[in-house]
């Protein structure tokens, strides 16, 4: 990993400055501070020896700069335009999956700004991580003078924050610099959150950042790197690949890649999403040189990487190995990468003791470390900081690591202790490791594979063994995404432990202390939802807004934006809970907090009121509070529309999500034409956003897609409505194509949505077969996680058997609704508020199925009690089950009339018609259809029992009926 270096010092005198020493750049005076900085984009000076000829990871490896960049101009032109703004000092961070190009663009932007050098003077250059605590302690001064503009990049930046919040609050002390010297700070990572992790630590007050060190960075979030969505560029790269990769051999074998229309399933294969992804492209197209270039293409990039991976291994062996104990040398291989690269000062102590521990006596090191040194050069500047370079990219380095693992028994069983002595040792690095491996090998939805259940238990036991190893469980814990279904319980676990290690301190807790038990408390929170423990995440989010709450009144300054976040995420677990008062209570104070924080800081505050403002829309409806749902989810396109006129960029984005929540309340309130022009325009916007960044926005498409269809169907288009369903599956199906568990529970509703609106046009084999394929996907994921999809199987179980009933498998269908009661009855046992609702709407369907099968009094038994928790229902949140009560009433009112009850039948027909009434008359649009089945089956009833109907109660609603009709 040959790269050029800058030194970049701070002179310790009375008068500060900057030197700049390498190529032509010293400024006189003498270094305080050296601190090395990497220059992946000046040529480089092969350091290999002659038994380590070029290869294919030249090609990957960003830092060799091996292929043009190609596709990313738009973001060059941001970032460039970042680095010229006014502004002395600015942070800008970028954040893209693994292999998304976020550390190649970097390089290129790097390139850029030395390039104009004579006209801005710029020394560029990424900043090794274990320099980042001398660099802080390098800025820490008072005033500086500047020779040079600076461009420094740290890439892991999540590996990296505490580190980089001292030296950001150094930074933001300094004075203002000289006229036209500028320094900028361009953080990379995989993921961000505001909530928790690296990102909240550098911009969350909570943890005691002032405005000084927030007002340096350029935007609320990161910018989010997306994918390659221009075919012809996605050619050009998988060309440039196979062309480089035949470079490295004599006589390769004349392959190239199809025109286009050559070859229209290879076409066809290079459009999917994966191949959005510039590293799978590449290797796509390294392997090209072996393949043909339809079956490179065919291959998962998870797959592809294991062949590149175990290719560099065996050439590791065949280069580096011969002669020696391929077993020791493979364990050192493999520490080495686990850990983030070994120093060059105590590689051969840290080797011998992990060989050690590993059963070898007194091993000898001499070979292994040759040849590690021989693979890995390291940085020629380092100082006694310096490490062992490492395999790049990334993915080829963790698929090593797990070949080399599980390759010998005896590693494999003693993995978990393995694993915990990289830790030690590599600390934020190894940790940040671990999890990229986990992250990008370990999902047990998609493809559950022997090797992912390994990788699982490796991790959990990991965990278990080192429970009271708190700082140990502390690396693990700040390493860990906010969302993964694949991670959720390690996670989980994680914040579980740390949570109670807190609560046993004897000693009283500082401010800052119980600022990070409130975040591990609402971290927490985050893990137990995902995981489906609703309760448990209502706990540990409730504890936490009430010591955030405790600290806000203390600090305001500091703790109301917090409080106000994690009032919101109580509102979304109260709401998941059914505690539909409490949720609305919760989300109407987080509105409260946002407003007052808006009113005195607009810029910084306006976008969590709009957000807030959605939450609390989303509970008015929840409630049955139609007119206010209405009324907020206006404000809240108001506020994200007048963001969006000044900082598209940001908040178009948010302004589809928040007129996509708009249309729902219109439909609600039966303004359909009204829900149709909204979503169309949410639609509009994301369809241009996903053309633009398909990574970033097919899903929120996919999500205004199906809002789409159900509004194109509540007004009759049902031909409409099914093409856009059918669009929407596509879409899903690709996203769970390259991301199973984020987007498999997705398009499983968009199946569901799909067989709806295929039965609505008499496609009654089609609807069935695609009720059925939801259920599968839906039985899968409740296998993998029960507590999280259970409810999801019951509901898809209720839906297949409604498409069944309607194919005449009426057997069929009472055996699945069979199943989806006796689920949602154990659920409903342990979290009625959550549940009931479900568990009532599934014997009401019981009821019926059971009626057609003649079992009649068992459809009785089955309605009554649907009506019985209806009643409970509808006594603690009328508006919002009045009309379902009325529903059930109305079935339990045809089981009666079948078991010749007609008395009875008109007595609860005429209850349903009542109750359901005054919404109708308030909310024809919404109710007419519900009134006209209701008041038939009433005035069926009382011809049955012989009975005149109530005309006081009819009349109004034929005259309503009919004057809806002549509207």
């Amino acid at each position: 990993m040959d790269m050029a270096e800058r030194s970049v010092s701070v002179q310790g005198s009375a008068n500060q400055s900057i030197i700049i020493t390498g190529d032509h750049n010293q400024v006189g005076g003498v270094a305080q501070f050296r601190i090395p900085l990497v220059r992946h984009h000046a040529p480089a000076r092969r350091r290999r020896g002659p038994q380590t000829p070029p290869n294919v990871l030249d090609i990957l490896s960003a830092h060799n700069k091996a292929l043009s960049l190609q596709g990313r101009e738009p973001e060059l032109t941001i970032l460039n335009e970042w680095l010229s703004d006014d502004t002395d000092i600015s942070v800008f961070a970028i954040t893209a999956s693994a292999g998304s190009g976020k550390t190649r663009l970097a390089i290129e932007l790097c390139e850029q700004a030395e390039q104009a050098e004579l006209q801005t003077g710029w020394a560029a250059g990424f900043v090794r991580s274990d320099d980042l605590a001398e660099l802080a302690r390098a800025f820490n001064f008072a005033q500086a003078n500047w020779s040079h503009s600076l461009l420094l990049v740290v890439d892991y930046a999540g590996a990296n924050a505490q580190a980089l919040a001292q030296w950001l609050d150094a930074l933001s002390q300094l004075d203002d610099l000289a006229d036209g010297i500028r320094v900028r700070i361009l953080l990379l990572e995989r993921e961000a959150s505001k909530e928790a992790g690296w990102w909240h630590t550098l911009t969350g007050s909570a943890l005691g950042s002032d405005q000084a060190r927030l007002d340096l960075f350029t935007q609320f979030e990161p910018y989010a790197l997306t994918g390659l969505s221009d075919i012809t560029i996605r050619r050009a790269v998988l060309r440039a690949a196979l062309n480089a990769a035949q470079a490295l051999v004599p006589y390769p074998q004349a392959r190239t890649i199809p025109e286009p229309g050559e070859q229209p399933d290879f076409d066809t294969a290079l459009a999917d999403p994966q191949f959005g992804n510039p590293l799978a492209l590449v290797m796509a197209g390294i392997l090209c040189r072996d393949m043909s270039p339809r079956a490179a293409l065919s291959l998962h990039y998870l797959a592809a990487a294991e062949k590149l991976a175990q290719r560099e291994i065996d050439r590791f062996y065949k280069c580096l190995g011969e002669g020696g104990d391929a077993t020791k040398l493979a364990h050192c291989l493999c520490f080495h990468l686990l850990c983030g690269g070994l120093h060059i000062t105590d590689m051969r102590q840290t080797l011998s003791t992990e060989l050690i521990a590993m059963g070898w006596r007194s091993p000898g090191l001499d070979k292994e470390l040759q040849a590690l040194q021989q693979a890995f050069p390291p940085a020629e500047d380092g100082g006694e900081t310096a490490r062992l370079s490492t395999t790049q990219p990334d993915l080829i380095a963790e698929s090593m690591c797990i070949q080399l693992l599980q390759s010998d028994r005896e590693r494999s069983l003693k993995a978990p202790d393995i694993l915990a002595r990289t830790l030690e040792y590599g600390q934020e690095l190894a940790a940040a490791a671990l999890v990229r491996l986990l992250q990008d090998f370990a999902c047990p939805v998609s493809q559950p594979t022997a090797q992912q259940a390994q990788l699982l238990q490796w991790a959990e036991q990991l965990v278990e063994n080192n429970q009271h190893n708190r700082e140990l469980i502390e690396l693990l814990n700040n390493a860990m995404p906010l969302s993964s279904v694949a991670l959720a319980e390690v996670a989980c676990k994680l914040a579980t432990i740390l949570y109670q290690q807190s609560q046993t301190q004897t000693v009283q807790l500082s401010v800052a202390d119980l600022a990070r038990l409130a975040i591990s408390l609402n971290n927490l929170a985050i893990c137990q939802i995902e995981l489906g423990q609703h309760k448990a995440a209502h706990t540990s989010a409730l504890e936490a807004v009430e010591l955030k709450r405790a600290l806000a009144q203390a600090h305001p300054d500091d703790f109301l934006p917090a409080l106000a976040d994690s009032l919101s995420n109580l509102t979304n677990i109260q709401s998941k809970l059914g505690q539909l008062k409490e949720a609305h209570t919760s989300a109407l104070e987080a509105v409260e907090h946002y407003g007052t924080l808006a009113q005195a800081r607009p810029e910084d505050f306006l976008s969590d009121l709009a957000m807030s403002l959605n939450n609390l829309a989303n509970r008015q409806s929840d409630l049955g509070h139609r007119e206010a749902a209405l009324a907020t989810a206006l404000k809240a396109v108001e506020h994200y529309g007048t963001l969006a006129q000044t900082r598209p960029e940001d908040f178009l984005s948010d302004l589809a999500m928040s007129l996509n929540n708009l249309a729902n309340r219109q439909s609600d309130l039966g303004q359909r034409e009204t829900a149709l022009t909204t979503v169309l325009k949410a639609v509009e916007l994301r369809r241009a956003m996903a053309q633009s960044h398909p990574d970033s926005f097919l899903p929120d498409l996919a999500e205004s897609l199906i809002n789409l269809a159900a509004c194109q169907s509540d007004l009759g288009q049902r031909v409409a409505a099914l093409t856009t369903a059918l669009e929407t599956v596509e879409l899903t199906s690709k996203l769970a194509q390259v991301r199973p568990e984020a987007f498999l529970p997705g398009l499983a509703v968009s199946l569901i949505n799909l067989a709806s609106f295929q039965s609505d046009l008499g496609q009654l084999e089609a609807a069935l077969s695609t009720a059925q394929e939801a259920v599968e996907l839906r039985r899968a994921l409740a296998q993998a996680s029960p507590d999280a999809f259970l409810s999801d199987l019951a509901s898809a179980l209720n839906n297949l058997a409604t498409f069944q009933f309607e194919q005449g498998q009426c057997a069929a269908a009472l055996t699945n609704t069979l199943e989806s009661v006796e689920l949602s009855r154990k659920l409903a046992q342990a979290c009625p508020d959550a549940f009931l609702p479900d568990l009532a709407g599934s014997l009401n369907n019981l009821a019926i199925y059971q009626r057609e099968q003649g079992l009649h009094e068992a459809a009785y038994a089955s309605a009554l009690e649907a009506v019985d928790f209806y009643k409970e229902l509808a006594q603690a949140y009328p508006d919002a089950f009045l009309s379902d009560l009325a529903g059930s009433l109305g079935s339990l009112a045809g089981c009666q009339n079948e078991l010749g009850q007609h008395e009875a039948a008109v007595a609860s027909s005429q209850e349903a018609l009542e109750l359901l009434s005054p919404y109708f008359v308030k909310w024809p649009d919404a109710y007419q259809a519900q009134m006209k089945g209701t008041l038939n089956n009433y005035l069926r009833h009382c011809k049955a029992a012989d009975q005149e109907p109530d005309v006081e109660l009819v009349l109004p609603i034929i005259e309503k009926i009919n004057e809806f009709k002549q509207e």
